[in-house]
């Protein structure tokens, strides 16, 4: 009734390892005082009670899972993920053959299954990474899923982000346009394709830069000072040409397509960092090809 939820629940009683607590059955619903009322009846380990003593007779905060042999069971630790709200979990363990066990703010690790996860394995998370999301039911168990966007903008809280604010993110979705992020206070931030390098996972944190509020969300980049942009953008076509055999057919007029493709930066990016190898002597521009001087 209440699993995946955290509701209130009566201490019924005490026993050796811990205390009985319940919710009314719904179909006894009756508000006469008189009649004996039936409870769902849940097991509170001591261990499960967050450093609080529950008292017979009084009511509890507690939230239901499904314990390791498979029993429901109650926690007094309140989770960052329920079946009633999206949130931020870290990634403890990976298994492809299942997928990421995610640590939400209990005992119980709770599964994100593989089949809601990439087909590709180097785009899932890794130990370490958060990634947000929802909870379902399934076969009387509890699993997560990644979040949606809609999913994650009905949490609506008064924190507001600031225009050219640095803040944490993490990767929720990455798609042809760009990556999603989203911070630990659940703002959604979009980084466009241009505005960052290389390859990124999911739950990969992130620094990002705002750039702007729009309606629903932010737009952000992760690229640093131009200064410091540029020599990494140098260095990437460098590696480029010593892995081609110091020869590359693609010049300033090659489409802003390919060089994203390529070289994950904007055709603007790319000539900037051309003009920088040029003035150091490092590579010799010809109308078809560039190649680099040894």
């Amino acid at each position: 009734m209440s699993l995946g939820h955290i509701n209130k629940f009566k201490v019924l009683r005490e026993t050796q390892l811990g205390y009985v607590i319940g919710e009314i059955k719904q179909a006894d619903v009756s508000n006469d005082e008189n009649l004996e009322k039936e409870y769902v009846e849940y097991f509170l380990h001591r261990n499960e009670c967050a450093g609080k003593t529950p008292i017979v007779d009084q009511y509890v905060e507690a939230f239901i899972y499904v314990d390791k042999k498979g029993r429901e069971a109650a926690t007094l630790h309140i989770p960052t993920i329920t079946c009633d709200s999206v949130g931020i979990g870290e990634i403890i363990d990976v298994k492809n053959d299942l997928g990421a066990f995610v640590n939400i703010g209990i005992s119980k690790d709770i599964l994100l299954s593989k089949d809601d996860l990439p087909i590709n394995y180097r785009v899932w998370p890794r130990i370490g990474d958060k990634v947000a999301c929802s909870m379902k039911i399934r076969a009387k168990k509890l699993i997560l899923k990644l979040a949606s966007k809609n999913e994650i903008l009905k949490n609506k809280n008064d924190y507001e982000l600031a225009e050219g604010e640095k803040v944490d993110a993490y990767v929720y979705r990455i798609t042809d346009d760009g990556i999603n992020l989203v911070t630990d206070t659940l703002k959604v931030i979009f980084v466009y394709k241009t505005n960052y390098r290389g390859n990124f996972h999911l739950g990969q944190k992130a620094s990002v830069k705002i750039i702007r509020k729009n309606l629903e969300d932010y737009s952000g980049s992760l690229i640093e000072q131009k200064e410091v942009q540029i020599q990494d953008d140098k260095n990437i076509i460098l590696e480029y040409l010593k892995n081609h055999n110091g020869v590359m057919m693609i010049t300033e007029d090659s489409s802003p397509e390919l060089i994203n493709r390529l070289f994950k930066m904007s055709k603007k990016a790319f000539k900037n960092a051309l003009g920088g190898l040029l003035k150091n002597n490092l590579i010799e521009i010809e109308s078809d090809k560039i190649i680099l001087i040894e």
